[in-house]
């Protein structure tokens, strides 16, 4: 299987599930943050949708590395696809904490220290804005970079650029305003997703940026058999 088949799956796959787990993410009450985040740890679907969607978030991160680490054409897109990458490992590094939180369930009801709970906020703080931010720009640098079906990729684009712009505000905005309507910023992911599985398809049908296969090397870089190379054809 071609390598850009692979990394296309990987990403479409991964941009699905990190959708099944937002669609089936809990809900909590709009009172303030603290009960709001108490009201989510209660919901026994805590854990299994933050899994899912962790497992999705891998995905698209070791998809994204794969295309770089293949030599993405066009060149220029690499260091977007690199920054975008290196947000989802964040991002897939702070489900951790985030999917533990669940075990301080009691000390938050109970306003004591909760330092499982902090460590995904502060995590939360860095990765959420990278990996949208991130995200965001490369769904804007595909869109321009495209040769082919510029408008059809603009419009992909979308759903990245106003999800990741949401989705990279979330946690910042909420930490500082301690305003619990900040959370509906969150689900912009959903947008970040979209972008993540119509660039796979893209990826994998070769309408999107792709990876060069070993049989595309240059003809004037193939040995002869007696060693000298095979002349460029003129």
């Amino acid at each position: 299987m071609k390598n850009s088949n692979l990394t296309g799956y990987g990403l479409a796959l991964g941009g699905s599930l990190v959708c099944v787990g937002g669609a089936s993410h809990p809900h909590g009450p709009m009172d303030s943050v603290e009960g709001h985040v108490i009201g989510m740890l209660e919901d026994p679907t805590w854990v299994p949708t933050h899994s899912i969607a962790m497992l999705g978030t891998a995905l698209i991160a070791a998809s994204l590395i794969g295309l770089v680490r293949s030599g993405v054409r066009p060149a220029q897109v690499a260091p977007f696809l690199m920054v975008a990458a290196v947000g989802a490992v964040l991002a897939t590094i702070e489900y951790i904490p985030h999917i533990a939180a669940k075990l301080e369930l009691d000390a938050l009801k109970a306003g004591e220290p909760a330092p499982i709970t902090r460590t995904h906020e502060v995590l939360a703080a860095y990765s959420g804005p990278v990996f949208g931010f991130g995200s965001a720009l490369l769904a804007l640098v595909v869109a321009i970079t495209a040769t082919r079906r510029r408008s059809l990729w603009a419009l992909v684009a979308i759903p990245g650029v106003v999800g990741g712009v949401a989705g990279g505000l979330a946690v910042p905005l909420l930490l500082v305003t301690r305003d619990v309507q900040m959370t509906l910023l969150f689900p912009g992911v959903a947008g970040v997703a979209v972008f993540y599985i119509l660039l796979g398809i893209g990826v994998a049908r070769g309408a999107a940026p792709s990876t060069p296969e070993p049989d595309e090397a240059r003809t004037e870089d193939l040995p002869t058999p007696t060693g000298s190379p095979v002349p460029a054809p003129a």
